[in-house]
């Protein structure tokens, strides 16, 4: 999280916040991390410690912090979700846009059921089927927002999504026809195998827009997405993005390019 920037920032360590608090070092990891909330006075303690005084930008702290713990329809899911996903959700349902660079899969507010389904029951963490079930239950009620329009997402894709058969040609083609033909608010484009070098080679990423509040970046990992927040950090990941849709074909030339994928699928599944 922030907080975490702003502590090395200052040239703390974790243990030194944890006197200044009269807590414990794995207290304040876990906040930094979003994987335990913060009280008030104890973010305020660790804003001052960290030489953030001023009360206005103390209180843009504190409203997105509180973004990120609300109690919402993913505290549903807690039996299925992890704290980082659940942390991040609540991050994305406070968002008023996103840019997302997809490197490895399809995005998760674009997935279709079936592609979400074969994604979790192919991962070795997951055994039980009814965790699958709790999982995709969970992704589909994440796209809610997107699919009524109420969160503009622009999309670009490293077109070997387009060829990577997640679930088996039957999954991936209907996959491939929701991203031809996309919602209104959703920009999708391809960004084309042919191009050697770009600046997501690094990995997957997500650019999060709040309106009054800072903009932040999440970073895709194995162990969910790590949030980037100082302001050099978010601006090096806007840049990136902007690289991106500029290299890409265009929102039009993407829908051609993705619904012919979809075609030649299909053509595949008739022989």
């Amino acid at each position: 999280m922030m907080l975490r920037d702003l502590r090395e920032t200052a040239g703390l360590s974790t243990t030194q916040v944890a006197e200044h608090l009269g807590s414990s070092q794995p207290k304040v990891s876990r906040i930094e991390n979003a994987v335990s909330p913060v009280s008030r006075g104890d973010l305020l303690l660790m804003l001052n410690l960290y030489g953030i005084t001023d009360p206005v930008e103390q209180d843009k702290v504190w409203q997105l912090a509180r973004a990120g713990r609300e109690r919402g329809w993913w505290n549903d899911f807690r039996d299925a979700i992890t704290p980082s996903l659940s942390a991040y959700i609540g991050f994305e349902s406070s968002a008023t846009a996103l840019q997302v660079w997809a490197w490895g899969i399809i995005p998760g507010l674009l997935q279709t059921e079936a592609y979400a389904r074969a994604l979790f029951a192919g991962d070795p963490a997951r055994t039980e089927p009814e965790e699958v079930d709790r999982l995709v239950s969970a992704r589909m009620a994440r796209q809610t927002r997107v699919t009524k329009g109420e969160l503009p997402l622009w999309v670009v894709l490293d077109e070997s999504l387009l060829r990577r058969r997640i679930g088996g040609a039957e999954v991936l083609a209907e996959q491939l026809e929701r991203l031809a033909e996309p919602l209104p608010g959703v920009t999708v484009q391809v960004l084309p195998s042919q191009v050697s070098w770009h600046p997501g080679l690094n990995g997957a990423f997500t650019i999060m827009e709040f309106g009054e509040f800072p903009t932040v970046a999440f970073r895709e990992a194995l162990t969910g997405d790590t949030p980037v927040e100082a302001t050099v950090d978010v601006q090096r990941y806007t840049l990136a993005f902007d690289h991106l849709r500029a290299m890409a074909l265009s929102p039009a030339e993407s829908r051609d390019v993705t619904a012919s994928a979809a075609r030649e699928l299909w053509k595949e599944q008739d022989k």
